[in-house]
């Protein structure tokens, strides 16, 4: 069946987080990128990481990572984080083992989780989170490290305002 998906608010009263992860390779040269948004779809804040070489999923959890940084240091007290990768999402919110390679980065994101917020997580299609994988592709032409931005980069601007319009995409959805 098709579908068509487009970027949603929050809910009234939170903020909502976007975040992807991105390796061209498993594991290969790799970045991330996030937006914090308010409830009319506003940039707040966002940012690129280009992370150098690992896997998608954890390419997946530093976006995370950064992005719960940046909205606890806005005072942001209700999140909607909303994330395209199914797995990433059942290691925060059922768990991980101990044992297992990426549990490190999902104890440092929980340390994040159980401070005095609200936060949620959530499981959306890439087509939903298209200018947080913009920001990740961004990130592949910049230095390595951590790039903060207070406004939009220009040529993720027409994502934005997209976005704030509801301008869907199309996606074979399988029920």
């Amino acid at each position: 069946m098709e579908r068509l998906i487009s970027w949603s608010p929050p809910s009234v009263g939170w903020m909502k987080l976007d975040t992807d992860g991105a390796s061209r390779g498993n594991p290969g040269a790799a970045t991330a990128g996030g937006v914090l948004r308010n409830g009319n779809g506003q940039w707040c804040g966002g940012f690129a990481l280009n992370i150098g070489r690992c896997t998608a999923p954890l390419a997946e959890l530093w976006g995370v990572y950064y992005e719960l940084c940046i909205a606890w240091e806005k005072q942001v007290r209700r999140l909607e984080v909303e994330i395209d990768s199914l797995m990433v999402v059942g290691f925060l919110t059922i768990g991980i083992s101990d044992t297992h390679p990426l549990s490190f980065l999902v104890h440092l994101c929980h340390g994040f989780i159980s401070k005095d917020w609200e936060v949620r997580f959530l499981h959306v299609y890439r087509e939903a989170n298209h200018l947080a994988d913009g920001l990740a592709t961004y990130a592949f032409s910049l230095p390595s490290g951590l790039h903060v931005f207070d406004l939009v980069p220009p040529d993720l601007a027409t994502v934005l305002r997209d976005d704030v319009c509801g301008v869907a995409q199309s996606r074979q959805v399988y029920v």
